[in-house]
């Protein structure tokens, strides 16, 4: 297009270049108002906004008053934490207890021999070991390192044990294996076969007696007694090693720990007696054992004459938790040290033997600093709501033009854009429409049921301290925006006394149904019937009253028997275990969300999801409105501009046709005088 601009006003004098100028530029006017349009309409939607991300702070800070737990939360204190310390949730009970440990649990826990090094070959007969009744084979040689990494890695006996190797010093390695769970149900259990890598490193203890020909002669002893862990048992005078093998493996309180077996060392027989619960130490021959010395598995002194233990091997068996506490006869067990499941709502981690008293009361601290930082969110939301509905544009204020703009740095302009941006959401209805709402909920009442109240005394934020203030404590101005103000020593009394209705007030989300007679026969026959609102809130416990007698609840699929009733919480189906012959009455809660009958924070949180959520919510929606808008815009500005190239394209041409007339005209005209000059001239001679 620029080849036509070739001749500006060359034959005319006429500023072409600039009367063009001016002409597009008073062309482009729409142009201009429509991409002013687009500026407001983005500035219209950053302040929507940050107007749904204030909405979405104030949900979170909902969130947590949603929860009952938010309100009504507890606090455990442990006298003596070196004994236990205590974590718990509002459904703990409130009370002194007085906690005597008697044991902790232990993991099961066997270290072997001690080496040389880590990562030195070691040899094996067989190379197998067995842990948990799974046997995996290393090989004939292996090292300390290798053996650790071939019981971690197997799928079954790593699941439940891990090895190590320990450094005790520079130069001296121990295999340690372990259960990786406390208490003796999570007990290791050896294997006395297929296991010679472990009992040739002392993790499974072993004695053998002296070598003998036989196995089936008879070796005379003076009163044949055995005593092994502590029992005692005589083989006669006169046995040989399969009679004794034999009679300690079907000893029922012998065999569970040990296992006695026949040794074929090639040059003779030996009797061997092996732990299956660990290192040698875990064989006990204290006691009368006048077979065992005579066998050669014990010295006279009663010390075993041939262990496999070659430097310090130990065995910490698994035990369990044993404690004591008031109120509650008997000794509680446990395998873990972490009891969960002794009050609801507590949690207690043991850490030794000792005594502690465990005090639960109400924390009120917890509750408050969650109900403040509520009311925060609700004042900076609120406040900015009301900035945005009755702030107004500066007299005088309007979009820049491009001369103006030309004057002006970009500091400057981007200062004049702040000034259009006020007052754009100015009596917005849709934003009145929310400050109206909020206001309103949080100065409405909680019902219990459509009737009532959900108590007579705590019935509204109010009476928790909870309001828009009075004159004389805060501004007008504050009182006028709608934001609250918390009285602490209101509040902190009502969490102290009625805690529970406190946590109702604000996350309630069930009706109140009393004394319903639900859908069914009443005919001594018929024992299902059906409650007239489903689902039930877990809040409150169904009362079930059939011909006046109050009856058990039983869960899950538990047929009910006579006394006894079974609710479905999701259907609202009612299962007795007997029919009722003359009345039928229940009292539940089901799950709500209505105005009145939800607490404060749920009722909040309900109406912001109908603004802020994504896609379906009338924030997103108008501001999606916008987005089309401006494409709308974008496509009238892309037509003008076409329309334009075309309009400037047209003058271009009109003004170069003109200027080539002009020319034209001026070149006939010099011709002419020309002429006429040189006929002058000729008349004249």
């Amino acid at each position: 297009m620029a080849s036509l601009f070739n001749i500006w006003g060359l034959a005319s004098g006429i500023d072409t270049e600039n009367i063009i100028k001016a002409l597009m530029l008073s062309a482009k006017a729409p142009v201009t108002r429509y991409e002013n349009q687009q500026l407001e309409i983005k500035w219209k939607q950053e302040a929507w906004n940050t107007v749904k991300e204030k909405l979405k702070n104030l949900q979170d800070a909902l969130s947590i008053l949603t929860d009952k737990e938010g309100i009504v939360t507890k606090k455990g204190v442990s006298s003596n934490e070196s004994v236990l310390s205590i974590s718990t949730t509002g459904s703990a009970p409130l009370g002194t207890y007085i906690f005597n440990v008697l044991d902790i649990a232990r993991a099961h826990t066997v270290t072997g021999n001690s080496y040389t090094s880590r990562s030195e070959k070691l040899t094996f007969s067989r190379g197998y070991i067995t842990i948990n009744g799974k046997t995996i084979s290393i090989g004939t040689q292996a090292s300390l390192l290798d053996i650790a990494q071939a019981i971690n890695q197997d799928a079954d006996i790593g699941r439940y044990v891990s090895a190590s190797v320990v450094s005790v010093s520079s130069n001296e390695y121990k295999l340690v294996i372990t259960s990786k769970q406390t208490g003796t149900s999570n007990s290791i259990k050896f294997s006395a076969e297929n296991n010679d890598v472990l009992i040739s490193l002392g993790i499974v203890g072993q004695a053998q007696s002296d070598t003998f020909t036989s196995t089936t002669e008879p070796i005379t002893f003076t009163t044949g007694d055995i005593t092994i862990n502590g029992k005692t048992m005589n083989i006669g005078t006169s046995a040989s090693l399969e009679d004794i093998v034999n009679a300690i493996n079907n000893d029922a309180d012998i065999s569970t720990k040990v296992k006695a077996s026949i040794v074929d060392t090639g040059s003779g027989y030996r009797l061997s007696i092996t732990s299956m619960i660990g290192s040698i130490d875990t064989i006990d021959f204290s006691g009368n054992n006048d077979a065992l010395i005579t066998l050669g598995i014990l010295n006279t002194d009663n010390t075993i004459k041939y262990p496999n233990s070659i430097g310090g091997t130990a065995t910490q068996l698994a035990t369990d938790l044993k404690l004591s506490v008031s109120g509650i006869s008997g000794t509680i067990v446990r395998q873990s040290n972490k009891v969960t499941d002794l009050f609801e709502g507590v949690t207690l981690n043991i850490n030794s033997t000792g005594t502690s008293i465990v005090t639960i009361n109400y924390d009120t601290s917890k509750a408050i600093s969650n109900i403040q930082r509520f009311v925060n969110v609700y004042n900076e939301t609120i406040t900015y709501i009301r900035t945005k509905l009755t702030e107004e544009r500066e007299e005088g204020i309007d979009f820049l033009s491009t001369a103006e703009k030309e004057k002006m740095t970009y500091y400057e302009i981007q200062q004049h854009y702040e000034k259009l941006k006020v007052g754009l959401l100015r009596n917005d209805s849709t934003l009145r429409e929310i400050e109206e709402q909020l206001r309103s909920i949080v100065s409405g009442v909680v019902y219990r049921d459509s009737n009532n109240p959900i108590s007579s005394t705590i019935r509204s934020l109010a009476d928790i301290g909870i309001s828009t203030g009075r004159v004389g404590y805060v501004t007008i101005e504050d009182i006028i925006a709608g934001k609250l103000t918390i009285d602490y020593e209101v509040l902190n009394e009502a969490l102290t006394e009625s805690p529970e209705l406190v946590a109702e007030l604000f996350s309630k989300s069930y009706t109140f149904i009393q004394d319903e007679t639900p859908e069914g026969s009443i005919n001594g026959t018929n024992t299902t019937f059906k409650l007239k609102y489903a689902p039930l809130s877990y809040d409150v416990r169904p009362m079930v009253y059939a011909d006046g007698i109050l009856l058990t609840q039983v869960f899950g699929n538990t047929t009910p028997g006579p006394g006894q009733f079974r609710i479905d919480y999701n259907t609202g189906t009612l299962i007795l275990g007997q029919a009722p012959t003359a009345s039928l009455k229940v009292s539940y809660g089901y799950r709500s969300t209505t105005d009145i009958t939800s607490g404060i924070a749920v009722r909040l949180n309900n109406t912001l999801k109908e603004y802020t959520e994504e896609v379906t919510g009338v924030i997103p929606y108008t501001i999606n409105t916008l987005t089309s808008e401006y494409r709308e815009l974008s496509e009238l500005i892309n037509d003008t501009n076409a329309r334009l190239s075309l309009y400037e394209e047209s003058l271009i041409r009109k003004f170069t046709a003109l200027e080539s007339a002009i020319a034209s005209l001026q070149s006939q005209s010099n011709y002419l005088s020309n002429y006429i000059t040189g006929l002058q001239k000729q008349g004249g001679k």
